[in-house]
């Protein structure tokens, strides 16, 4: 399962909502592929969810690295390299379990 979305990014708008992901051997869900940030932030309303605060003072990407300059999405995120992931995807060796 995944938290990818279309809109995150360039890299990221042919995602389907299963694919496989051949690097790692497994299949991938991306169940909120197609929701964009209204979609998240109204779901995030409606149950009361805990949003990173953050988010309120206009930083949009919250990388593994750096914070974003606000407004500016996940622009310039990995600027001077030809990096578009921060690596947090796990692989079948690495999956904890989830409680849902």
């Amino acid at each position: 399962m995944s938290g990818l979305r279309r809109s995150d990014s360039p890299t990221r708008a042919g995602a389907r909502a299963v694919e496989w992901d051949a690097r790692h051997g497994l299949v991938k869900v991306n169940p909120i592929v197609a929701w964009s940030d209204d979609d998240v932030a109204r779901y995030a309303a409606a149950r009361d969810l805990i949003v990173n605060p953050l988010v309120e003072r206009g930083y949009d990407s919250i990388g593994c690295r750096s914070l974003h300059p606000p407004g500016r999405g996940r622009e310039g995120r990995w600027a001077g390299t030809d990096k578009t992931e921060c690596g947090l995807h796990a692989g079948p060796d690495s999956l904890l379990p989830v409680r849902v």
